[in-house]
């Protein structure tokens, strides 16, 4: 009887998946995304930075919600972690929004900031205009020790 029961549920489930038929992927069509790639000491501004740490960026944008997801390989003793506006002469910049990273100790490798936060206007034209980066910052290098420019996917 039990199992007559969990076939019925089963069933009725895939049935109703089979009536709904449509090909969304449930992702919102306005969603825009923006990818540091790659993340390196080699483009560090104004000056590189020797390092064999390498990372991957991925921001989100839904409406004025931005989400982001930094992985990285090779790391020591991160303080810090930006989205930068990048000069028109694409050096450094301010910080326009911080992505809060994980201390991630000695050599750590995996997933270094994960989060999301609701920015103002200027944040979102800013990354648009194709003048944003993300910076993640050691103790080595304070000012910076990979460095990825946010292109628009």
């Amino acid at each position: 009887m039990r199992a007559t029961r969990v076939f019925t549920a089963l069933s009725a489930v895939g049935l109703i998946g089979v009536a709904c038929g449509d090909d969304t992927t449930g992702i919102p069509s306005d969603v825009e995304i923006f990818r540091a790639t790659p993340m390196n000491g080699a483009n560090e501004r104004p000056t590189a930075v020797t390092t064999s740490a390498t990372g991957v960026g991925v921001i989100t944008v839904i409406g004025n919600l931005v989400s982001w997801k930094v992985d990285v390989t090779n790391i020591t003793s991160v303080i810090a972690g930006h989205i930068h506006r990048r000069h028109p002469d694409s050096t450094f910049g301010g910080v326009i929004q911080s992505i809060a990273p994980t201390a991630g100790g000695t050599n750590f490798t995996g997933t270094l900031a994960i989060g999301s936060a609701v920015v103002v206007d200027s944040v979102l034209a800013i990354m648009r205009a194709g003048r944003a980066y993300l910076n993640i910052h050691t103790s080595a290098n304070p000012g910076g020790e990979i460095r990825g420019e946010l292109v628009k996917q």
